[in-house]
């Protein structure tokens, strides 16, 4: 029962970014690209983050909060491009997010940090279940 406690930290973390990067997956499989602007800006954890205005289908105004690092703009642009799931127009990120492969993103380090615990985990209780 001791040893399982030990793998709660790794399952969490897999978790957190396996649930993440599900956005990803739908986003990519169903998502619908729609033009945005920047909005107001704010901090959060000391990152910048910047909201992002879009219409969906329907024309209800949405927006999706970003750190100012995925927006993919430079200088004083202020277009970015959308993609937002048509069943959940809340569910949105840019383009530029979409673009990267999930290792890369923010939720895939969450399942390496995952993955390397678990392993961390069990080379240990491996070593001590051998002496």
């Amino acid at each position: 029962m001791f040893v399982l406690i030990l793998y709660v930290p790794a399952l969490v973390f897999l978790a957190l970014g396996t649930f993440g990067l599900r956005d990803v997956w739908i986003l990519r499989r169903r998502g619908v690209r729609a033009e945005g602007r920047c909005g107001g800006t704010s901090w959060n954890a000391d990152i910048p983050s910047i909201d992002v205005i879009y219409r969906d289908d329907s024309g209800a105004r949405q927006y999706v909060t970003m750190a100012a690092e995925d927006l993919g703009i430079a200088g004083d642009e202020s277009v970015v491009g959308v993609v937002y799931d048509p069943l959940k127009p809340d569910r949105a990120t840019t383009e530029k997010v979409l673009k990267k492969s999930m290792w890369k993103t923010q939720e895939g380090y969450l399942v390496i940090v995952g993955l390397c615990i678990a392993a961390v985990v069990t080379a240990l209780t491996a070593g001590a279940a051998s002496h």
